[in-house]
């Protein structure tokens, strides 16, 4: 499994779970993608018109959290309110307990490919380059770093751009028990009023007026320790998967997130006394490359609630599309939750590469709201399972024309949801 985001570490337990000798790859040290590097949160969304829509190992995962007072599920939209560390613990329990070899601190930097198969990445660490052999190949990088080095298709770019990157951080010394932020910052749905509608307005003036630059939002989460809270309020159009376009976008949002604070600070008496106390390792990333899958997700299809026979998980959160351009976003709810299909997961071009998380094939519309990370670990769970059924199908099989019926009857098996 390349990518230890929260696609990628829940592929690894689910496959090692099932039997498969199984190696996750992370470039940082620790395990979350941009839940823990990015501070984004809350993990969306595991519940739609009070349904599950996604169970098995990635609720398992918030209830060991919960257990140690590490997140709180916000009922009946399913939102997960979440400590950082706790989260960083619990992935690394897991992992280790099914049994996982985890390679920390490790860059993908190439893969050979022989006769359409990917027989070898190669990792480079302190320890050098190294070469990892396996019969599949699960791609959980986020911006399908892997089928790029393999030379798989991709589709092309949205004309009106990439969504904006965002550099979220904590801040403390916050009052909690006024009104606006005891009451109002919670996802639940319960409270008419949100914390993020009343300083957006604010926001939005300033911004009107040139005191503060490009935003979104804002939206502020409970980090379930102490005082601390999470913001997502940054914006910065730029494509991630250009090293120098990242770069700026990076040294611009650092400066960006101390100029909105301090407006905040000015206009509010309870960050009055705030501090940022961290700021995220790395920019949040919304959409780089999707692949060009057996199937490619559309927003027509998917909005229309268009059902698949080989639907491997569910998406519950709104189409979510923020602009590059200014501070506006359409959103947009779904009636029911939406299907994905396996076909997304998988192309002709390779024969042992499966996808999961926000590089699977969809479009615009789609992708903005699969994108989120609950349904990226229902994703993940399934790409594992998929590899099983592959392993399975022996000699000369192709992850694109596996027994879908076997895929969903295993994936049910260890608490998938697929309708």
């Amino acid at each position: 499994v390349c990518g230890g985001g929260s696609a990628g570490f829940i592929a690894a337990i689910c496959a090692a779970r099932s039997g498969l000798r199984t190696a996750l790859v992370e470039r940082f040290g620790f395990l979350g993608g941009t839940a823990i590097s990015g501070y984004v949160a809350p993990i969306s969304g595991f519940f739609k018109k009070g349904r599950q829509v996604v169970g098995g190992i990635p609720f398992e995962f918030v209830g060991r959290m919960e257990a140690l007072g590490g997140a709180k599920v916000e009922y009946p939209r399913g939102h997960v309110s979440f400590d950082p560390e706790i989260y960083k613990l619990v992935a690394a329990r897991m992992v280790h307990e099914a049994g996982v070899e985890l390679y920390t601190n490790s860059y993908i930097t190439d893969c050979v490919v022989h006769d359409g198969r990917v027989s070898e990445i190669i990792i480079e660490n302190k320890n050098g380059a190294e070469a990892l052999r396996a019969a599949c190949v699960i791609d959980a990088t986020g911006d399908a770093d892997l089928c790029r080095m393999a030379g798989m298709d991709f589709l092309p770019a949205n004309p009106d751009g990439l969504q904006p990157l965002s550099m979220c951080f904590v801040i403390g010394g916050v009052d909690l028990t006024t009104p606006l932020l005891c009451d109002c910052i919670h996802h639940d749905g319960r409270v008419p009023r949100s914390v993020n509608d009343v300083i957006r307005k604010m926001l939005g003036e300033a911004y009107k007026n040139g005191e503060v630059p490009q935003f979104g939002g804002p939206w502020f989460n409970s980090l379930e320790c102490g005082d601390l809270v999470a913001v997502n309020v940054t914006r910065a159009a730029a494509d991630a998967c250009d090293n120098r376009a990242l770069r700026d976008a990076e040294l611009r949002l650092r400066e960006d997130m101390f100029t909105l604070f301090e407006k905040m600070k000015q206009t509010y008496p309870e960050f009055r006394n705030g501090h940022i106390v961290s700021s995220a390792v790395v920019a949040g990333v919304r959409e780089t490359r999707h692949i060009r899958g057996c199937h490619t997700l559309c927003g027509e299809d998917f909005l229309g609630g268009r059902t698949y026979p080989d639907s491997i998980a569910l998406a519950s959160h709104p189409v979510d599309i923020h602009s590059m351009k200014d501070a506006s976003q359409k959103l947009t709810s779904l009636a029911e939750a939406a299907q994905i299909p396996y076909g997304c997961l998988v192309s002709d071009k390779c024969r042992n590469v499966i996808c999961a998380g926000r590089c699977i094939s969809a479009d615009t519309v789609a992708f903005a709201s699969i994108r989120v990370q609950a349904t990226c670990m229902a994703i993940g769970q399934a790409a594992a399972v998929a590899a099983g059924v592959f392993r399975d199908a022996g000699e000369g099989a192709h992850v694109a024309h596996i027994d879908t019926d076997e895929l969903i009857s295993r994936l049910h098996a260890v608490g998938g949801i697929t309708e």
